[in-house]
Protein backbone atom coordinates (compact mmCIF):
# COMPACT_ATOMS: atom_id res chain seq x y z
CA UNK A 1 0.00 0.00 0.00
CA UNK A 2 1.21 3.50 -0.85
CA UNK A 3 0.41 6.22 1.68
CA UNK A 4 0.17 9.76 0.34
CA UNK A 5 0.18 12.60 2.86
CA UNK A 6 -2.62 14.96 1.78
CA UNK A 7 -2.29 17.83 4.28
CA UNK A 8 -0.36 20.26 2.06
CA UNK A 9 -3.49 21.23 0.19
CA UNK A 10 -5.07 24.67 -0.11
CA UNK A 11 -8.54 23.09 0.07
CA UNK A 12 -7.90 22.68 3.81
CA UNK A 13 -8.78 26.05 5.41
CA UNK A 14 -5.83 26.21 7.84
CA UNK A 15 -3.40 25.22 5.10
CA UNK A 16 -4.98 27.74 2.70
CA UNK A 17 -4.37 30.46 5.28
CA UNK A 18 -0.74 29.36 5.65
CA UNK A 19 -0.27 29.41 1.87
CA UNK A 20 -1.81 32.87 1.60
CA UNK A 21 0.37 34.18 4.46
CA UNK A 22 3.45 32.34 3.09
CA UNK A 23 3.86 30.70 6.51
CA UNK A 24 6.93 28.61 5.76
CA UNK A 25 7.16 27.15 9.28
CA UNK A 26 3.61 25.77 9.12
CA UNK A 27 4.15 24.13 5.73
CA UNK A 28 7.50 22.69 6.85
CA UNK A 29 5.84 21.23 9.98
CA UNK A 30 3.12 19.61 7.85
CA UNK A 31 5.72 17.97 5.61
CA UNK A 32 7.77 16.65 8.53
CA UNK A 33 4.73 15.44 10.48
CA UNK A 34 3.41 13.47 7.51
CA UNK A 35 6.83 11.91 6.88
CA UNK A 36 7.10 10.93 10.56
CA UNK A 37 3.58 9.45 10.41
CA UNK A 38 4.68 7.07 7.64
CA UNK A 39 3.72 8.77 4.38
CA UNK A 40 5.44 7.44 1.27
CA UNK A 41 4.70 10.58 -0.80
CA UNK A 42 3.74 14.15 0.02
CA UNK A 43 0.88 15.57 -2.02
CA UNK A 44 1.38 19.25 -2.86
CA UNK A 45 -1.67 21.18 -4.04
CA UNK A 46 -1.90 24.97 -3.80
CA UNK A 47 -5.68 25.16 -4.10
CA UNK A 48 -5.44 28.86 -4.90
CA UNK A 49 -6.98 31.06 -7.57
CA UNK A 50 -5.71 30.06 -11.03
CA UNK A 51 -3.74 33.28 -11.46
CA UNK A 52 -1.86 32.62 -8.19
CA UNK A 53 -1.41 28.86 -8.52
CA UNK A 54 1.94 28.61 -10.29
CA UNK A 55 3.76 30.90 -7.88
CA UNK A 56 2.12 29.22 -4.88
CA UNK A 57 2.98 25.72 -6.09
CA UNK A 58 6.61 26.66 -6.73
CA UNK A 59 6.82 28.21 -3.25
CA UNK A 60 5.27 25.12 -1.65
CA UNK A 61 7.50 22.73 -3.56
CA UNK A 62 10.62 24.58 -2.44
CA UNK A 63 9.63 24.37 1.22
CA UNK A 64 8.38 20.79 1.14
CA UNK A 65 11.46 19.49 -0.67
CA UNK A 66 13.78 21.29 1.76
CA UNK A 67 11.91 19.78 4.72
CA UNK A 68 11.57 16.19 3.49
CA UNK A 69 13.23 13.77 1.10
CA UNK A 70 9.94 12.03 0.34
CA UNK A 71 8.86 12.06 -3.31
CA UNK A 72 6.17 14.52 -4.36
CA UNK A 73 2.65 13.80 -5.56
CA UNK A 74 2.10 16.88 -7.72
CA UNK A 75 -1.54 17.93 -7.58
CA UNK A 76 -3.69 20.49 -9.39
CA UNK A 77 -7.14 20.41 -10.96
CA UNK A 78 -5.49 21.98 -14.03
CA UNK A 79 -3.36 19.46 -15.96
CA UNK A 80 -1.52 22.29 -17.71
CA UNK A 81 -0.42 23.63 -14.33
CA UNK A 82 0.97 20.23 -13.39
CA UNK A 83 3.06 20.23 -16.58
CA UNK A 84 4.13 23.84 -16.00
CA UNK A 85 5.61 23.17 -12.54
CA UNK A 86 7.07 19.68 -13.03
CA UNK A 87 10.48 21.30 -13.42
CA UNK A 88 10.31 22.46 -9.79
CA UNK A 89 10.15 18.88 -8.53
CA UNK A 90 13.64 17.58 -7.73
CA UNK A 91 12.89 13.87 -8.13
CA UNK A 92 10.10 12.35 -10.24
CA UNK A 93 7.06 11.32 -8.25
CA UNK A 94 3.37 10.99 -9.02
CA UNK A 95 1.18 13.26 -11.13
CA UNK A 96 -2.17 13.67 -9.43
CA UNK A 97 -4.23 12.96 -11.40
CA UNK A 98 -5.46 11.73 -14.73
CA UNK A 99 -9.07 10.95 -15.49
CA UNK A 100 -11.47 10.87 -18.43
CA UNK A 101 -12.50 14.40 -17.45
CA UNK A 102 -11.92 17.28 -19.84
CA UNK A 103 -8.48 17.48 -21.43
CA UNK A 104 -6.54 15.66 -18.73
CA UNK A 105 -5.61 12.69 -20.93
CA UNK A 106 -4.76 14.88 -23.92
CA UNK A 107 -2.49 17.07 -21.79
CA UNK A 108 -0.87 14.55 -19.45
CA UNK A 109 -0.43 11.38 -21.53
CA UNK A 110 2.09 12.91 -23.97
CA UNK A 111 4.08 14.30 -21.02
CA UNK A 112 4.06 10.91 -19.30
CA UNK A 113 5.25 9.28 -22.53
CA UNK A 114 8.19 11.71 -22.58
CA UNK A 115 8.86 11.27 -18.85
CA UNK A 116 8.38 7.57 -18.01
CA UNK A 117 10.17 8.11 -14.70
CA UNK A 118 6.97 9.75 -13.41
CA UNK A 119 4.00 7.74 -12.14
CA UNK A 120 0.41 8.83 -12.46
CA UNK A 121 -2.66 8.45 -10.28
CA UNK A 122 -5.81 7.62 -12.23
CA UNK A 123 -9.30 8.54 -11.10
CA UNK A 124 -12.27 6.64 -12.45
CA UNK A 125 -14.26 9.73 -13.30
CA UNK A 126 -15.28 11.58 -16.42
CA UNK A 127 -17.11 14.72 -17.40
CA UNK A 128 -20.22 13.42 -15.66
CA UNK A 129 -18.39 13.10 -12.33
CA UNK A 130 -17.15 10.22 -10.20
CA UNK A 131 -18.36 6.82 -11.36
CA UNK A 132 -20.87 5.34 -8.95
CA UNK A 133 -20.98 1.67 -9.88
CA UNK A 134 -18.20 -0.88 -10.28
CA UNK A 135 -19.19 -1.30 -13.93
CA UNK A 136 -18.89 2.43 -14.59
CA UNK A 137 -15.54 2.55 -12.83
CA UNK A 138 -14.24 -0.38 -14.85
CA UNK A 139 -15.38 1.23 -18.11
CA UNK A 140 -13.56 4.47 -17.27
CA UNK A 141 -10.46 2.54 -16.12
CA UNK A 142 -10.43 0.55 -19.34
CA UNK A 143 -10.76 3.74 -21.38
CA UNK A 144 -7.85 5.30 -19.51
CA UNK A 145 -5.71 2.22 -20.02
CA UNK A 146 -6.56 2.06 -23.73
Amino acid sequence: MIIIGEKINGAIPKTAAAIEARDEAYIRELAIAQEEAGADYLDVCAGTAPEKEEEALRWLLGIVQSASDLPICLDSPDPRMIVKVMDAVEHPGILNSISAEGEKCAVLLPVLAEHPEWSVMALCSGNEGVSETAGQKMAVAKGLMD
